[in-house]
């Protein structure tokens, strides 16, 4: 950050046509960059992040067809993307979050076949989600979060053999069931699909995908209940499904997330007993199954999770007495949290134990 700040001269883009790297990141420029842009040809680096630019992004920057990395998040760009920027092939990350680009992502975005990361989160934009972006075989992190687009998830998607990351949550118009191709994207380590309209059952298909490490599901209308088969999720951390309607049992396969440090399942329609099993993932820090049908006792074995911090247990039809291997977690500091519905028909609790819920 060097605090530059006013309006960029034209005449960066008119007398400079040599220029192959441009960055003025992190300082307070504005105003508009005009059609001239398209004048520099031989620019590959184009970072203009973390500024107050406006306006439209010009048609003419899909001339700039050697451009490796185009950087411009984080200012107040507007209006349409030009679909014009199909034609910048050799372009490998595109970063445009965080500005104000609204109508239609272009279909052309699916030529950017060398693109590693497209981000185009944090704007504005409308319609389906384009099928061509199956088309961009590179691509190792997709974000499209925090927009206002409708539709289903592309199948298409199921073709990005390379991507790792995928962030389409926060649209709330984004609707239709998960598709079951995503279970080709082996390498994926995150699924954000949270705070959308998505239908329909939990692909058990999904269960293939041991590389996964963050699964955000919460917020949205999935039904059905949790698959057997995704209890192969070896490597993950963070399980969320909070905010659904799902039913039946947790499944005793669950035993196998060894590596699991959260889990949500709260405010969903889940019934049966707590498997005892979950006594045996040993690097659980955070329980949340509050607002179900839990029933019967709560397993003494959750008091061999040395390591949680907060469990939430209320809103359930859960009964008996607290386990004292689970207080004595509280006891010893390790256990900051844990609620629980108290009484004489439900968990008979100390509050030097519970933070009760109930009366």
């Amino acid at each position: 950050k060097s605090n530059v700040h006013g309006i960029l001269p034209r005449e960066v883009f008119t007398g400079l046509n040599k220029l192959k790297a441009l960055d003025l990141s992190a300082n307070e420029l504005e105003g508009t960059i005009g059609k001239e842009l398209g004048g520099l040809d031989e620019l590959q680096d184009l970072f203009l992040y973390d500024n107050d630019f406006s306006g439209y992004l010009p048609p003419e920057i899909g001339k700039c067809v050697n451009m490796f990395n185009l950087y411009i998040n984080d200012n107040k760009f507007t209006g349409n993307l030009p679909p014009e920027i199909g034609n910048m092939a050799q372009l490998r990350g595109a970063s445009l979050f965080n500005n104000t680009f609204n109508g239609l992502i272009p279909t052309s975005i699916g030529n950017l076949n060398k693109a590693v990361a497209l981000y185009l989160d944090e704007n504005a934009f409308t319609g389906p989600i384009p099928t061509e972006i199956g088309q961009m075989e590179s691509l190792v992190d997709l974000r499209l979060r925090d927009n206002k687009l409708t539709g289903t998830i592309p199948t298409e998607l199921g073709r990005l053999s390379n991507v790792e990351t995928i962030y389409l949550d926060t649209n709330a118009e984004v609707t239709g069931t998960i598709p079951v191709e995503l279970s080709n994207l082996v390498k994926m380590t995150e699924l954000h699909l949270y705070d959308m309209n998505l239908n329909g059952p939990l692909p058990p298909e999904l269960g293939i995908l041991k590389e996964l490490i963050y699964l955000y599901l919460d917020g949205n209308e999935l039904t059905g209940s949790i698959p057997d088969d995704w209890g192969e999720f070896h490597s993950l951390e963070q399980f969320f499904l909070t905010g659904n309607n799902l039913s039946g049992s947790l499944p005793i396969t669950l035993r196998g997330l060894q590596s699991l440090e959260m889990f949500r399942a709260a405010g969903n329609d889940l019934t049966g007993t707590i498997p005892s099993d979950l006594g045996k993932l040993t690097k659980l820090e955070y329980i949340y199954l509050e607002g179900n049908d839990f029933q019967g006792d709560i397993p003494k074995e959750l008091g061999e999770l040395t390591k949680l911090k907060v469990m939430h247990l209320h809103t359930t039809k859960l009964s008996g007495e607290m386990p004292p291997e689970i207080c004595n977690l509280k006891a010893a500091f390790a256990l900051e949290v844990l609620t629980a519905d108290c009484g004489p028909e439900q968990i008979v609790c100390t509050s030097a134990c519970c933070n009760c819920e109930g009366p």
